[in-house]
């Protein structure tokens, strides 16, 4: 009896190895957990901006990618925004948890409820915002996070009107719990020059999502990064991957992006 038990605490032990293994494991391919974010946590790392006026505007939230946002970063999205009456809120996820960006956190979803924080701020101390007029556009990691981020709002006072997720995705895999019957409309926008998305083929995996209320829409010649201002390159696992700027491509995505937005919020096309 004595060896029997012995035994079966020696395998009991080793079962707990095996399972304290696989959870570092788990940890170290999906990095290290960020502290979690409060709504006020926010208050110094949201740049608001207004559209002119005094009337209620909807709002777009904007979620970075892995590079972070620097403090004087302003998106080129905002003032595009302004400009058709409609509000932004560009958050700075990982600087409101005390660091510069993303990087060595993994593939693992980190900051998919910001957007959720965010809004409840804006519902708080910004009384020019209807925070029941709302989409979320998130950029590359911010892609990522944004396609996955329904749970977030459940109840909530109103969901997101749309989710655009550009050139999202990593390490062959891309997902979204939003559902293709959904109220939500989610617009996925990817470069088919993007080497990032074409790099264990989540350009192909974020195709798949589409059907319904999702939708893909393949850039010609557009790579990582089109919509933004630079051009340069970025290394991850050894390999380089490029960031570049096309006009064209650009404007396509506003023209779906606006399409998607003027007739839900009543706003002129």
């Amino acid at each position: 009896m004595t060896n029997g038990k012995a035994m079966s605490e020696r395998l009991g032990s080793a079962a707990v190895m095996a399972l304290l293994v696989a959870l570092v494991a788990a940890v170290l391919w999906l990095g290290a957990a960020p502290a979690s974010a409060k709504p006020e946590d926010f208050r110094n790392f949201v740049l608001w901006s207004l559209p002119p006026g005094a009337q209620k505007a909807p709002l777009v939230i904007l979620i970075e990618g892995t590079g972070g946002t620097r403090p004087d970063a302003r998106s080129p999205w905002v003032d595009w925004f302004n400009a058709r009456g409609v509000a932004v809120a560009q958050v700075r996820s990982a600087a409101a948890r005390g660091s510069a960006n993303w990087n060595g956190t993994g593939c693992g979803l980190q900051y998919t409820g910001d957007a959720r924080d965010v809004l409840e701020l804006a519902r708080a101390e910004q009384p020019r915002v209807d925070a029941t007029r709302f989409a979320v556009m998130g950029f590359s990691r911010g892609g990522t996070e944004v396609l996955n981020s329904a749970g977030t709002f459940r109840g909530a006072p109103a969901g997101p009107v749309a989710i655009f997720a550009f050139y999202p995705g990593c390490d062959g895999w891309c997902t979204t719990d939003y559902p293709k019957d959904g109220p939500t409309a989610v617009q996925i926008f990817y470069g088919d020059a993007d080497d990032w998305g074409q790099h264990r083929d989540s350009y192909g995996q974020c195709r798949k999502l589409a059907g319904g209320r999702i939708a893909f829409h393949a850039m010609p010649g557009a790579h990582h990064g089109f919509d933004s201002r630079f051009t340069g390159t970025f290394t991850v696992g050894g390999k380089v991957f490029r960031y570049q700027p096309n006009a064209e491509a650009t404007e396509r995505a506003r023209a779906i992006v606006w399409q998607t937005l003027a007739p839900a919020w009543g706003l002129p096309n």
